[in-house]
């Protein structure tokens, strides 16, 4: 998998800069590993460690995942507002009223586990949603919450419910068979080796998982990847411009996402352009050119002959 990174502020994703690259640069070399080294086990491009230390590309959510384990990097670093938002409408209320509480104490997660009693990693699980405690900390959970053990386990025993309505074929598919066995999105990335944000854009129809993933996903769903494959939208071939983006971002160890940055626009523009939906501007053709590093007139000249088509 090639380098990504996430949208822009006012897409609501991770703002990623010169000062996240350069912790990105000082934890490898804390960990003794060059460019080289750190980009032959995540299988990219040195270029791409390059560019994600310089700020200019950010790694996508996958890459992140690998990176802050084998870095020892802070989980909470990284932590960005559109992964947050990929749990955010189906975050349990325990977990809400526990990460509340905490931060209006501006107590860390240890404190905050010692106070109850319990292990930080338990309680990381209540925090985050991914355990529920057991009755045995109901009272304790009560008295720090200001609310009545009957409440507590009301909130503990809360169904879980995705509102998968209005997602295209496929997100519906994945949704209603999360609800049915109470996943949320962190429980199936987690399951998968992928961020929520991955499992958000498959369910809202921003991407489509790799075969690899449907075959993963058909069985931590417990349905058939023939079912799985049914439901996903049809591709679209790419047009003459699309082509030689992808090309190009191959070459150089990109995504779609990362050329959105550089060109500063959004992920689902470039898409437009790459399956010949709409085409860039001049204003944007420069700046994908600089991009891509190729020569302006090049990409003139394969948007123009693909108007006259």
């Amino acid at each position: 998998m090639v380098a990504g990174h996430g949208s822009s502020g006012e897409q609501g994703g991770l703002l990623w800069s010169a000062r996240l690259g350069a912790h990105l640069e000082a934890s490898r070399t804390q960990a003794g590993l060059r460019r080289v080294d750190l980009a032959q086990r995540l299988g990219v491009s040195e270029e791409s460690i390059r560019l994600w230390e310089r700020g200019a590309v950010q790694p996508s959510e996958e890459h992140l995942v690998r990176l802050i384990p084998m870095l020892s990097i802070e989980a909470s670093f990284w932590q960005s507002q559109e992964v947050a938002a990929a749990a955010a409408d189906e975050e349990p209320e325990l977990a809400r009223r526990l990460r509340e509480e905490r931060a209006q104490r501006s107590l860390t997660q240890a404190v905050f586990a010692a106070e109850l009693g319990v292990p930080q990693a338990t309680y990381a699980g209540w925090e985050t949603g991914r355990t529920t405690p057991s009755p045995e900390h109901f009272a304790t959970l009560a008295s720090l919450l200001g609310l009545s053990e009957a409440r507590i386990e009301a909130i503990c025993s809360a169904p879980l419910q995705v509102d998968y309505a209005e997602w295209p074929a496929f997100g519906q598919l994945v949704g209603a068979r999360r609800q049915a066995l109470r996943l949320t999105r962190t429980d199936l990335a987690e399951a998968l080796g992928v961020s929520p944000r991955a499992v958000m854009s498959w369910e809202l129809g921003y991407r489509r998982p790799q075969p690899a993933q449907i075959a993963a996903l058909a069985s931590a769903l417990a349905v058939s990847s023939t079912e799985l494959v049914a439901a996903l939208p049809q591709r679209s071939a790419p047009s003459r411009l699309g082509a030689l983006i992808l090309k190009r971002q191959r070459e150089l160890g990109l995504q779609s996402t990362d050329v959105a940055r550089l060109v500063g626009t959004t992920d689902p523009t470039v898409s437009r352009w790459i399956n010949g939906h709409s085409r860039p501007g001049t204003k944007n053709l420069e700046r994908l050119a600089e991009a891509l590093r190729l020569p302006v007139g090049s990409l003139l000249e394969v948007a123009i002959a693909e108007g006259r088509a």
